[in-house]
């Protein structure tokens, strides 16, 4: 026989499983109002901030990119032209040089010289003449004729590391750059980076030939300390005291036509191709491609892209480096600004961040919000 409990309300009875299926609908029915109430208190508060910040934040780090490109445009066209002051010092030497008939007689008579007292003679008016120039110009590391064809008249005056440049010079047919600068036919060469001891050096070389009978006497070459190159362009990393090569987060560099790395703050990679640093090298295939009385401003010769550099997003701004003397020509430079993206979108990230901790906040308001309201809904109904 069916259990019957009596219904109060009708004062009849009623079977007992019946009498348990209005409280288990009524549970339900709470449970069902509550988390409605929870989902829509959540998708009110919470979907106006998750829009909003995600148009905020994809905005600002557009906005914030296109201004850091239009600024580091500005700031690589600056470096460049202090890039070219300098280089321009040199080369304006080297031209000082390449016209003084005084100059030239001394190396025609340091190649000729038929006895020790001649060739002593020639040598120190050589030495005298690079010694004024190293004077005028401290920045001038020091200065080297090559003689050709009898090596042993060469002359060398150097600041430091003698021996190791007596050794270059007698290895110095075997280089590239003995063969670009003759090939120059008496133009200006600037060298790729040379090893020397523990620190790079690059040479400014030139072909020179006898005035009076137009035989070629050596080459003359003006040496230059990277280390001077690399803190012209990267003047906000050295006018810091204390830095290590860790610490540098954006740094710039010159490379060659070749693609060789010239200067950089990590002397390790220079000397190497940039793309063993640099993943994407497209987007610069046309400042490589020599183009005679090119145009240094225009267009393709500079821009910006965005890839990874030793493994890291960066953005990479670049420029060629040109001048009326010669620099861009057959042994063009161009300087290359890197930045990782991590670094320029600092602030962004503390935006972001600032907006993710805003939402958990209203995540928990609004959780609370609705669980007190459907406690009073609970009473009510009860």
């Amino acid at each position: 026989m069916a259990k019957m409990v009596l219904d109060l309300e009708n004062d009849t009875p009623r079977p007992y499983e019946e009498s348990q299926v209005e409280p288990a609908k009524g549970k339900a029915a709470k449970g069902f109002i509550r988390n409605r109430l929870i989902c829509c208190f959540l998708l009110i508060s919470l979907t106006p901030i998750i829009i909003t910040g995600f148009l905020a934040y994809n905005s600002s780090r557009t906005a914030i990119m296109r201004k850091i490109k239009q600024y580091s445009q500005a700031v690589l066209g600056q470096t460049v032209a202090n890039i070219q002051s300098k280089l321009a010092e040199f080369e304006n030497t080297s031209v000082r040089l390449f016209i003084n008939k005084g100059f030239n007689s001394n190396l025609a008579l340091l190649a000729g010289a038929q006895d020790e007292d001649q060739l002593l003679l020639a040598k120190r008016e050589v030495e005298s003449n690079f010694k004024e120039y190293m004077i005028s110009n401290p920045d001038i590391f020091g200065f080297m004729f090559i003689c050709d064809p009898d090596l042993e008249r060469s002359v060398v005056i150097t600041k430091d590391y003698y021996d190791d440049f007596i050794q270059l010079i007698k290895n110095f047919k075997e280089h590239n750059s003995y063969h670009n600068i003759c090939a120059a036919g008496g133009g200006i060469v600037w060298s790729s980076a040379l090893k020397i001891n523990r620190s790079h050096f690059v040479l400014l070389g030139r072909q020179i030939k006898d005035i009076a009978s137009g035989e070629s006497l050596g080459v003359l070459a003006i040496i230059v300390d990277e280390e001077k190159i690399d803190r012209l362009i990267n003047l906000n990393i050295y006018n810091r005291l204390y830095i290590s090569l860790a610490e540098i987060e954006s740094y710039s560099m010159v490379i060659n036509n070749k693609g060789e790395i010239v200067s950089t703050p990590f002397k390790e990679d220079i000397g190497k191709n940039f793309s063993s640093i640099i993943k994407e090298t497209k987007p610069l295939d046309e400042i490589f491609s020599f183009v005679s009385d090119r145009d240094y401003g225009s267009e393709i010769n500079q821009g910006s892209f965005i890839t990874d550099v030793n493994g890291r997003q960066t953005l990479v701004t670049f420029k060629t480096i040109g001048s009326k003397v010669g620099i861009g020509g057959k042994s063009g430079w161009h300087l290359l600004s890197l930045a990782p993206t991590t670094y320029l979108y600092a602030d962004v990230q503390k935006f972001g961040v600032t907006t993710f901790s805003l939402g958990l906040a209203c995540t928990a308001i609004a959780l609370l919000g609705s669980l007190y309201v459907s406690s009073i809904i609970n009473k009510y109904l009860e």
